[in-house]
């Protein structure tokens, strides 16, 4: 009994086997294949100067927290002087393969791709907190996070009107990339001086990088190795 089973579950398997190779032949007979290169770039200038408010409401809320705990200091009336610029750019470079099943006019299509980016942001300047009695802290930096990530895509598309040369389509992917990237930063300096007895401290920084990863996960989020 179980010796007939086994012979019906063998060839149960062998006639999905060959079932699924026959179609996939005749829709690969019948198919189109549609290998496309592309590139391009991207900026995020249009909102660069939001991005540049909004580290500066974050710095001078970070700020004012350090002096309040460790200086022990709160003074309403104080100055807050910012100088922040953000600047963003990036390439990407493509090949996508492109399955039709339907053929010439088939509306329904397969992708995988794969990419190759460079994505730059930096972000210097300096800011700057000046007490009512003339005491200030004021600090300066630049950085520079530079992402080079490799992603695999795969996609599945619909084309509308598929006979028109140039036609609207629908749709939906995932993908996955590398977690590459390397924060550098320099000229990384702090100057307060204390106005009640007229002194001054400087702290410089040597220049330095860390890579993405390691950052993330000292920022608390878990990464994939």
């Amino acid at each position: 009994m179980f010796e007939k089973m086994k012979w019906m579950v063998t060839i149960s398997i062998f006639l999905i086997i060959s079932t699924i190779f026959l179609f996939s032949q005749l829709a690969f007979a019948k198919g189109k294949w549609q290998i496309g290169p592309h590139y391009g770039s991207w900026s995020l200038g249009p909102i660069e100067s939001m991005i540049e408010d909004l580290v500066e409401d974050a710095l001078e809320s970070e700020f004012q927290g350090l002096i309040e705990e460790y200086l022990e200091i709160i003074d309403p009336d104080w100055e807050y002087t910012p100088d922040i610029h953000f600047g963003s750019g990036g390439t990407n470079l493509g090949l996508e393969v492109r399955f039709y099943p339907g053929g010439e006019v088939g509306s329904f299509s397969i992708g995988l791709a794969v990419e190759k980016s460079e994505l730059e942001l930096t972000l210097d300047g300096s800011i700057r907190f000046e007490l009512a009695d003339g005491s200030y802290v004021q600090g300066s930096a630049n950085t520079r996070l530079l992402l080079e990530p490799t992603s695999y895509h795969l996609s599945l598309r619909w084309d509308l009107m598929p006979s028109w040369r140039l036609h609207p389509y629908i749709s939906f992917g995932a993908g996955i990339g590398s977690l590459n990237g390397v924060l550098t930063y320099d000229d990384v300096s702090v100057e307060a001086y204390d106005a009640s007895t007229a002194t001054t401290m400087t702290e410089t920084y040597p220049p330095g990088q860390m890579d993405l990863a390691d950052l993330l996960e000292e920022a608390g989020y878990q990464t994939i190795p």
